[in-house]
């Protein structure tokens, strides 16, 4: 069978079509293209919202798809695909009956999960030495991060740990889901780019003639480090991944995150950008969903 995926990010719309031989074989999960849409969290909830359908419509020419499944930032329902709460960057998606709408909107079965729980589900099942449990921090332009324990897949067993939005500083910066002091706001790309008044991370984390630039990226590894002894005091999962944007640019950073702070045990994620896209497709036809 062949499938439509979606992952929407604050920067990126990800798609991929994906074909599927054996449902409960991970192994069978392969991608036979990919793109991507900007955004457009500039033009409010219609510009989102026509870039996820692009997106996939970009996927769905000459094949038919059975399923599409959306990995998403935000709060969002397990059970029904309504986004519970968003923040600036999919700007009017608080509220919004998402699966519902796409479902109508394209005329098949959608089933919609946060993306940092659909990252953790690829992370944890598309590998031949899986542990009981497994933590995945997704790390881009905002902060995400999901548990995924044995068992079924569901609400139960995969959590959104919403790490990006936990206080971490009083009185800190201000966050685009309108709080101060969330975790995202330290730890991020977005972060990275302010702290260095850089345009680009790979500039923030490469300049080192620049004082503040070594300061954002000691910055950002000392709020990983607080957030990896949080993860591991509150859940003690038995495996720790980095995902998200920043894993792709761990040649930057991680072995000074080694020097700096041991955590030895903590890896970057293996399927890189696509553990999204993997991860709702996998969840959409092997999850148990109330109303998806």
């Amino acid at each position: 069978m062949k499938m439509i995926c979606a992952d929407v990010g604050g920067t990126a719309v990800k798609s991929a079509l994906i074909s599927v031989g054996r449902v409960k074989l991970p192994q069978s999960y392969k991608l036979k293209d990919f793109g991507s849409e900007p955004t457009r969290s500039a033009q409010g909830f219609d510009g989102v919202r026509e870039s996820v359908l692009r997106a996939i419509e970009k996927m769905r020419k000459g094949s038919e798809a059975d399923v599409v499944a959306i990995a998403t930032a935000g709060e969002v329902g397990w059970d029904d695909g309504f986004v519970v709460k968003a923040t600036k960057s999919l700007p009017g998606f608080s509220g919004y009956a998402f699966a519902e709408d796409m479902s109508s909107e394209l005329d098949c079965r959608v089933v919609v999960i946060n993306d940092a729980c659909a990252a953790a589900v690829c992370e944890h099942y598309f590998t031949r030495n899986r542990t009981k449990s497994t933590v995945v921090l997704t790390i881009g332009t905002g902060l995400g991060g999901a548990l995924v324990t044995d068992g079924k897949i569901d609400s139960f067993h995969v959590i959104n740990l919403e790490l990006g939005h936990r206080l971490y500083r009083e009185n800190g910066y201000e966050c685009r889901c309108g709080s101060n002091g969330c975790l995202e706001q330290y730890l991020s790309a977005t972060a990275i780019k302010r702290d260095a008044g850089t345009n680009t991370v790979k500039e923030a984390l490469t300049n080192t003639d620049s004082e503040k630039c070594l300061l954002a990226k000691s910055n950002f590894l000392s709020a990983l480090n607080d957030a990896i002894y949080f993860v591991k005091k509150e859940y003690s999962p038995e495996e720790i991944l980095v995902g998200g944007g920043l894993a792709e640019m761990k040649e930057l950073w991680l072995k000074d995150f080694y020097d700096s702070y041991g955590h030895s045990d903590v890896r970057t994620a293996r399927l890189g950008n696509k553990a999204g896209l993997l991860g709702a497709a996998y969840a959409a036809l092997n999850g148990h969903f109330a109303n998806q």
